[in-house]
């Protein structure tokens, strides 16, 4: 995903311009926006709200010992029962987790992932749809990911029998975004990128590689396909279709 830098630039600036607010949540905090019916997930998730429900719930049991992490943006509005008077809504929820190297490690296919490094490019199928501009610096973002990789394989070209100093490089160091949800009524207005960009910013300050699943997978969730191509994310086949990820594959 995009440099956290060149998100730490813009997105102070944005959320200003546009009197909005990504907060970090604690599980008590996040107990009081319930309370007051701030996070009713139907109002975010309208096809499976048992996703954030459970989210919630492991967050708030803090059932990763602190690794699960909830973040909000927030507009303010005028309040509708008193107009001399502004309230703070939140718009947008999002979850992350800082995925332990044991944990990643098992989700990684080294051999494939070896053989599926061939190209200095990696396209997109939605490539087609951005500007010159955003698809150079794509390209950047892309070509970075994959020299990390070929760096991290290095050792286990040159001795097939020891690979683990390619694991340990290959596995430190993620997050897997969970869930990015915008609150219906505020759809069609690019707060996604917001959204996204806060929750990449935050990640960043202490892990340096993502990875996210698109509920529906790509070809029918195009917009949410859309919205992570822009911040670099490739997209990979199943294992069963031959992708390097041997799970979660769902």
């Amino acid at each position: 995903p995009s440099p956290p830098q060149t998100l730490a630039r813009f997105l102070p600036a944005t959320l200003q311009s546009n009197g909005m607010r990504c907060r970090d949540e604690t599980p008590t905090s996040a107990q009081d926006l319930l309370a007051r019916g701030q996070l009713d997930a139907k109002d975010f998730i309208e096809v499976s709200p048992d996703i954030e429900n459970t989210l919630m719930e492991a967050f708030i049991e803090d059932d990763y010992d602190g690794r699960l992490h909830l973040m909000t943006l927030s507009m303010m509005r005028r309040d509708v029962d008193d107009d001399r008077h502004d309230i703070e809504e939140i718009i947008g929820v999002s979850f992350w987790r800082e995925v332990p190297a044991d944990e990643m490690g098992d989700w990684f296919d080294v051999e494939r992932i070896s053989k599926m490094i061939t190209k200095s490019t990696i396209e997109h199928e939605h490539d087609s749809d951005y500007s010159n501009d955003v698809k150079c610096r794509m390209k950047l973002v892309r070509s970075s990911s994959i020299k990390w990789i070929q760096n991290a394989l290095a050792s286990t070209d040159q001795d097939k029998t020891d690979t683990k100093a390619s694991i340990d490089q290959l596995t430190h160091s993620w997050v897997k975004i969970e869930l990015i949800a915008i609150k219906q009524s505020y759809r069609a207005h690019h707060l996604g990128n917001i959204l996204l960009g806060c929750t990449l910013a935050k990640a960043h300050e202490h892990n340096e590689h993502a990875i996210l699943h698109v509920a529906g997978g790509g070809s029918k969730n195009i917009p949410a396909a859309k919205l992570y191509g822009r911040f670099g994310f490739l997209e990979v086949p199943r294992h069963d279709e031959g992708g390097p990820f041997a799970k979660p594959d769902r």
